[in-house]
């Protein structure tokens, strides 16, 4: 059974654009939206966001509310650096490795750069 641990706390611009991110994923059919658009703009690859996703919104309720709500009236910005992003998935992916202990190895989950999508 997974821990009770605390989900990895987001700052408002992470939630916004993970939220709207969500939105666009849902409806891909209707072209890409602002935050797909930006995702596919810095080159990060969806599994990363989702990541992110996983270890601050634990709750899959949540995660299918941001996908079917009406999306956000605010335009998303890009959250983050280069470098902010890469800690910020050290962080998630060492969120998850303590909250699901022994799924995956810890050498899959600790350290490294985002991955970049293939050409």
């Amino acid at each position: 059974m997974p821990n009770k641990r605390l989900p990895m706390k987001l700052s408002r611009d992470e939630e916004l654009f993970l939220r709207r991110w969500m939105y666009d994923e849902v409806h891909y059919l209707d072209g890409p939206g602002p935050a797909k658009a930006l995702q596919l703009q810095h080159r990060v690859i969806p599994a990363d966001l989702a990541t992110l996703i996983a270890a601050a919104m634990p709750d899959l309720a949540d995660q299918e509310k941001s996908g079917l709500d009406a999306p956000p009236i605010d335009a998303p910005s890009w959250p983050w650096t280069d470098l902010s992003l890469s800690a910020r998935l050290v962080e998630a992916k060492n969120a998850l490795l303590q909250r699901f202990p022994g799924i995956v190895s810890e050498s899959e989950f600790v350290g490294g750069e985002p991955r970049r999508p293939t050409e």
